[in-house]
């Protein structure tokens, strides 16, 4: 069913197994995996963004592939403060650090390359180096 790529291994590892049981039993557990921002309890401003969804202008999608420029001038700005001139046409945002990790391994490797992943590390380090 799945690419000859990805040696997939759905069954759940024992640390998901584990945070699951706790949760069932009501324990309080902060897990540093959680990617949706909206479950993990951060603070953000909530008012603010239905504000802004409420401008006419966020009805128009005008995609921008390498980020939001006012993005790239602020990360370009955060490395000026610290003597680091990058300028926001060498910056790169993605939406997620799996996806900035994909676009390095295909940047860097090659089809049948070995790539050495530290253990304990990042979980997904194998499947997006088979990618």
């Amino acid at each position: 069913m799945f690419s000859s790529r990805l040696k997939l291994d759905l069954a759940r590892n024992p640390l998901s197994r584990l945070i699951e049981e706790k949760r069932v039993a009501g324990a309080k557990v902060l897990d540093l995996t959680e990617s949706n921002p909206t479950r993990a309890g951060l603070i953000y401003p909530g008012a603010e963004i239905l504000a802004a969804l409420s401008d006419a202008s966020a009805l128009r999608y005008d995609p921008t592939p390498n980020g939001l420029l006012s993005a790239r001038e602020t990360v370009s700005q955060y490395y000026a403060e610290r003597n680091r001139h990058v300028p926001p046409s060498r910056i790169l945002l993605t939406a997620s650090t799996s996806e900035a990790y994909a676009y390095l391994f295909k940047l860097l490797t090659d089809p049948g390359d070995e790539v050495l992943v530290p253990r304990p590390s990042y979980p997904l380090f194998e499947y997006l180096a088979a990618m």
